[in-house]
């Protein structure tokens, strides 16, 4: 099952401890980034993936840890509490 990106990522941009950044103006209509969650990052024509919001900044930065594995993986971190 195709997971929607919550957040659109570039991951050659991600470090090699896995970090990633992205912007509050790339998220998808009516997803709301919050500190802490959970969120399904894609670059365009990638496998998605899952990323816990590490932090996010007055300019709306916003710091991602990549999970290692497929979306279906951390099915678990992404259902609503």
């Amino acid at each position: 099952m195709a997971a929607t990106p919550d957040l659109s990522v570039d991951f050659m941009d991600m470090t090699n401890d896995r970090h990633l950044l992205s912007r509050v103006v790339d998220a998808r209509p009516g997803y709301e980034p919050v500190v802490g969650a959970y969120a399904v990052v894609s670059d365009e024509g990638a496998e998605p993936k899952v990323a816990r919001i590490l932090s996010i900044d007055e300019d709306g930065i916003i710091d991602l840890e990549v999970l290692p594995g497929s979306v279906e993986a951390h099915r678990d971190l992404l259902a609503p509490a």
